[in-house]
């Protein structure tokens, strides 16, 4: 069995940490794991009666996943009742890669021997056959290793998993990566979270009459609707594996609708991480009212890209910005998608009090806006929050524009 070390379930600063393996949402409060459910040992279990503590642990529970609460953990033996636990090192035989939540291990004989070079490709992280099968610990993602990896072209992932890229040596991105939700087309990014999920994002207060939909929030908090628009709601931890949050639809006749949250994506290099391109896993923006007292739709929050690597260096640009909220009211604009500007998103052109009000401009490296209003039109969507990019290892990244700041 491999060495481990039990933390008491009480102890809150080990609620953000990910068991061996990785995979999981780690929970702080029982608000966390929606109506029903319960923040147990730091993972979130819900009821179950066919289990005798009458809880079950979630999908998002690492190796807990799906395992009654209070049962012993049949790949191990070990009883986890009153205890988070943790490998302090891999067992005998295992191989692991990176040191943030997104750490990925393999059996030694396992390991990648052979580079990779991705080109103009879109990635299903539920279906292509790029997602390696001998991940241990079953996390639940898609994950693409080699001893070097690169990026050329277009690299597009959707799908409900979230994307790991593990290098045993370098891994470049000279192309884009792009986990990014977007307006048009309706693409979601790898691992944004499903719109019915209560448990990871904040939905806020909805819009009242002729409201603008608030933005999403998730590294940052979201810009509130214009009109008695919808107020955002909190921002919830980003040291797990998940993606962003959808903003909120407008209100009256017909209305805006909300953009989607960011994807995710975690890369993994044992040497360095070298970005010559892009990566992006920015919100997707808001739909603009369609009649004269419709509001716009929220945007999406930015999604998460964490960079595990002793080196990290950026000649390009590394965006995780919310979508642009957008207009409310008929003949207007919609959002725009998050981009690469330093300083977030451009909102939506409006002209205040005669034809609707603004769509906020999404977060990145400064705060996320409100949407406008306008006295007898629809009220604008504020614009989405920042997402987060997330470093470890290297203690900073050199170069190029980075946005949000890492943390």
């Amino acid at each position: 069995m491999a060495q481990r070390v039990l933390i008491a379930g009480a102890v809150a600063f080990v609620a953000a940490c990910s068991p061996f393996g990785g995979g999981a949402f780690s929970c702080e409060r029982d608000d966390q794991c929606g109506a029903t459910g319960k923040c147990t040992t730091g993972f979130c279990s819900f009821l179950d009666s066919s289990c005798t503590s009458g809880y079950r642990f979630g999908e998002a529970s690492g190796s807990l996943a799906n395992t009654c609460v209070g049962d012993t953990n049949p790949t191990d033996g070990h009883v986890a009742s009153d205890a988070k636990e943790f490998l302090d090192a891999p067992p005998a035989g295992v191989t692991c890669f990176g040191t943030g939540f997104g750490k990925t291990c393999f059996k030694t004989e396992n390991v990648p021997s052979s580079p990779v070079t991705l080109t103009a490709q879109n990635v299903d992280t539920n279906t292509s056959a790029l997602c390696s099968n001998v991940v241990e610990n079953n996390p639940g993602w898609c994950v693409i290793a080699a001893t070097d990896l690169s990026i050329a072209g277009t690299v597009t992932a959707t799908g409900a998993k979230p994307l790991v890229l593990v290098a045993t040596n370098e891994l470049h991105v000279d192309g884009t990566l792009d986990v990014a939700s977007h307006r048009n087309g309706a693409i979601v990014g790898a691992g944004a979270v499903p719109l019915a999920d209560t448990t990871l994002c904040d939905p806020g207060t909805p819009p009242n009459n002729s409201g603008g939909g608030a933005g999403g929030s998730f590294g940052a908090i979201g810009g509130n609707g214009g009109n008695n628009g919808g107020t955002a709601g909190a921002v919830k931890p980003t040291s797990a594996m998940r993606g962003g949050c959808a903003g909120q639809d407008g209100k009256s006749g017909t209305f805006g609708v909300k953009g989607f949250g960011g994807g995710v994506t975690y890369l993994i290099a044992n040497t360095m991480i070298t970005v010559g391109g892009a990566i992006n896993a920015s919100g997707a923006a808001g739909s603009r009212g369609v009649n004269m007292l419709a509001g716009g739709g929220g945007g999406g929050s930015g999604g998460l890209i964490g960079l595990d690597a002793p080196i990290v260096t950026n000649g390009g640009a590394i965006f995780a910005n919310g979508g642009g909220g957008a207009e409310g009211s008929s003949n207007n604009n919609d959002g725009v998608d998050g981009n690469e500007a330093a300083n977030g998103n451009i909102a939506a052109a409006a002209d205040g009090g005669s034809n609707g009000g603004g769509g906020g401009a999404g977060g990145g490296a400064t705060a996320a806006t409100n949407g406008g209003d306008a006295g007898g039109f629809g009220g604008g969507g504020g614009g989405g929050g920042a997402g987060a990019v997330k470093l470890f290892q290297a203690a900073t990244i050199t170069g190029g524009v980075v946005s949000p700041p890492p943390s």
